[in-house]
Protein backbone atom coordinates (compact mmCIF):
# COMPACT_ATOMS: atom_id res chain seq x y z
CA UNK A 1 0.00 0.00 0.00
CA UNK A 2 1.35 3.33 -0.98
CA UNK A 3 0.19 6.56 0.54
CA UNK A 4 -0.16 9.49 -1.66
CA UNK A 5 0.37 12.97 -0.31
CA UNK A 6 -1.98 15.47 -1.77
CA UNK A 7 -0.13 18.77 -2.19
CA UNK A 8 -3.24 20.54 -3.41
CA UNK A 9 -4.95 20.18 -0.06
CA UNK A 10 -2.21 22.17 1.73
CA UNK A 11 -2.24 25.11 -0.67
CA UNK A 12 -5.55 26.63 0.49
CA UNK A 13 -4.39 26.59 4.13
CA UNK A 14 -1.12 28.33 3.21
CA UNK A 15 -2.74 31.17 1.21
CA UNK A 16 -4.38 33.02 4.19
CA UNK A 17 -1.13 32.86 6.14
CA UNK A 18 0.84 34.39 3.26
CA UNK A 19 -1.79 37.11 2.72
CA UNK A 20 -1.86 37.95 6.43
CA UNK A 21 1.95 38.20 6.58
CA UNK A 22 2.03 40.46 3.49
CA UNK A 23 -0.68 42.75 4.91
CA UNK A 24 1.12 43.00 8.27
CA UNK A 25 4.39 43.87 6.50
CA UNK A 26 2.72 46.58 4.40
CA UNK A 27 0.97 48.12 7.40
CA UNK A 28 4.19 48.18 9.39
CA UNK A 29 6.01 49.88 6.50
CA UNK A 30 3.27 52.52 6.11
CA UNK A 31 3.51 53.54 9.74
CA UNK A 32 7.20 54.37 9.36
CA UNK A 33 6.70 56.31 6.11
CA UNK A 34 4.06 58.78 7.27
CA UNK A 35 4.36 59.73 10.94
CA UNK A 36 3.76 63.45 10.53
CA UNK A 37 0.56 63.40 12.54
CA UNK A 38 2.13 61.26 15.23
CA UNK A 39 5.48 63.06 15.60
CA UNK A 40 4.31 66.64 15.08
CA UNK A 41 5.88 69.35 17.23
CA UNK A 42 3.64 70.51 20.05
CA UNK A 43 2.81 74.18 20.53
CA UNK A 44 1.34 75.97 23.48
CA UNK A 45 -2.04 77.63 23.18
CA UNK A 46 -1.92 80.93 21.24
CA UNK A 47 1.68 80.23 20.23
CA UNK A 48 2.73 80.70 16.62
CA UNK A 49 4.66 77.74 15.19
CA UNK A 50 8.23 78.49 14.21
CA UNK A 51 8.55 78.40 10.46
CA UNK A 52 12.12 79.02 9.51
CA UNK A 53 12.90 79.67 5.86
CA UNK A 54 15.08 77.12 4.07
CA UNK A 55 18.80 77.81 4.08
CA UNK A 56 19.95 80.26 1.38
CA UNK A 57 16.38 81.26 0.51
CA UNK A 58 15.74 84.69 -0.96
CA UNK A 59 12.89 86.78 0.46
CA UNK A 60 10.17 87.58 -2.05
CA UNK A 61 9.61 91.13 -0.80
CA UNK A 62 13.23 92.02 -0.27
CA UNK A 63 15.00 92.27 3.03
CA UNK A 64 13.92 95.06 5.33
CA UNK A 65 16.64 96.27 7.62
CA UNK A 66 15.52 97.79 10.89
CA UNK A 67 18.26 99.49 12.92
CA UNK A 68 18.67 98.87 16.63
CA UNK A 69 16.74 101.12 18.99
CA UNK A 70 19.93 103.03 19.87
CA UNK A 71 20.23 104.22 16.24
CA UNK A 72 16.51 104.66 15.57
CA UNK A 73 16.43 108.38 16.27
CA UNK A 74 18.11 108.95 12.88
CA UNK A 75 15.08 107.57 11.03
CA UNK A 76 12.65 110.09 9.60
CA UNK A 77 9.03 109.37 8.76
CA UNK A 78 8.75 109.16 4.95
CA UNK A 79 4.94 109.42 4.98
CA UNK A 80 3.43 112.88 4.58
CA UNK A 81 0.97 113.76 7.35
CA UNK A 82 -2.12 114.35 5.21
CA UNK A 83 -5.71 113.59 6.23
CA UNK A 84 -5.80 110.21 4.47
CA UNK A 85 -2.56 108.97 6.04
CA UNK A 86 -3.73 110.12 9.49
CA UNK A 87 -7.07 108.36 8.99
CA UNK A 88 -5.34 105.13 7.97
CA UNK A 89 -2.94 105.42 10.91
CA UNK A 90 -5.86 105.84 13.29
CA UNK A 91 -7.61 102.78 11.83
CA UNK A 92 -4.46 100.65 12.10
CA UNK A 93 -3.85 101.91 15.64
CA UNK A 94 -7.41 100.89 16.55
CA UNK A 95 -6.80 97.37 15.26
CA UNK A 96 -3.26 96.66 16.44
CA UNK A 97 -2.54 99.04 19.33
CA UNK A 98 -5.75 100.15 21.04
CA UNK A 99 -6.56 96.77 22.63
CA UNK A 100 -3.54 97.24 24.90
CA UNK A 101 -2.72 100.97 24.83
CA UNK A 102 -6.33 102.21 24.74
CA UNK A 103 -7.99 104.60 22.30
CA UNK A 104 -6.22 107.59 23.81
CA UNK A 105 -2.84 105.87 24.27
CA UNK A 106 -2.87 105.93 28.08
CA UNK A 107 -2.17 102.19 28.40
CA UNK A 108 -5.71 101.53 29.62
CA UNK A 109 -7.03 99.31 26.83
CA UNK A 110 -9.27 96.35 27.69
CA UNK A 111 -6.47 93.84 27.12
CA UNK A 112 -3.77 96.06 28.61
CA UNK A 113 -5.56 96.17 31.96
CA UNK A 114 -4.68 92.51 32.44
CA UNK A 115 -0.91 93.02 32.05
CA UNK A 116 1.59 93.61 34.82
CA UNK A 117 3.29 95.95 34.26
CA UNK A 118 0.63 97.76 32.23
CA UNK A 119 1.39 98.94 28.67
CA UNK A 120 3.24 102.22 28.34
CA UNK A 121 1.38 105.52 28.21
CA UNK A 122 2.32 106.58 24.68
CA UNK A 123 0.63 109.98 24.66
CA UNK A 124 2.80 112.93 23.73
CA UNK A 125 2.32 114.41 27.21
CA UNK A 126 3.63 111.24 28.86
CA UNK A 127 6.17 108.57 27.83
CA UNK A 128 5.48 109.03 24.11
CA UNK A 129 6.90 112.54 24.11
CA UNK A 130 10.37 111.16 24.83
CA UNK A 131 10.54 109.03 21.68
CA UNK A 132 11.39 110.11 18.15
CA UNK A 133 9.40 108.88 15.16
CA UNK A 134 12.20 106.44 14.33
CA UNK A 135 12.19 105.01 17.85
CA UNK A 136 8.43 104.45 17.66
CA UNK A 137 8.89 102.78 14.27
CA UNK A 138 11.54 100.39 15.64
CA UNK A 139 9.48 99.61 18.75
CA UNK A 140 6.41 98.82 16.61
CA UNK A 141 8.53 96.74 14.23
CA UNK A 142 10.57 94.72 16.74
CA UNK A 143 8.45 94.94 19.87
CA UNK A 144 9.80 95.75 23.31
CA UNK A 145 9.22 94.19 26.72
CA UNK A 146 5.85 92.45 26.58
CA UNK A 147 4.82 94.16 23.35
CA UNK A 148 4.95 91.83 20.33
CA UNK A 149 6.71 92.70 17.10
CA UNK A 150 4.29 93.81 14.40
CA UNK A 151 6.78 93.61 11.52
CA UNK A 152 5.17 90.49 10.10
CA UNK A 153 1.65 91.93 10.34
CA UNK A 154 2.17 95.46 9.05
CA UNK A 155 4.06 96.85 6.08
CA UNK A 156 6.64 99.59 6.74
CA UNK A 157 4.21 102.17 5.31
CA UNK A 158 1.47 101.04 7.70
CA UNK A 159 3.85 101.23 10.68
CA UNK A 160 4.86 104.76 9.71
CA UNK A 161 1.17 105.73 9.47
CA UNK A 162 0.65 104.46 13.01
CA UNK A 163 3.57 106.66 14.09
CA UNK A 164 1.79 109.62 12.45
CA UNK A 165 -1.31 108.83 14.52
CA UNK A 166 0.75 108.50 17.72
CA UNK A 167 1.85 112.11 17.24
CA UNK A 168 -1.80 113.21 17.42
CA UNK A 169 -2.40 111.63 20.86
CA UNK A 170 -2.35 114.25 23.59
Amino acid sequence: MTFRTDTHSRRPALLPVVLFAAAALLLAACEKIDRDMYDNPAFKAQEEPVRLPPADSVPTKGRETIPPLTEASRLANPIEADDWALFQGKELYGIFCAPCHGEGGAGDGPVGKKYLPPPADIRRSAHGGHHSDGEFFVIISKGIGGMPALRADLSPEERWKIVLHLRTLK
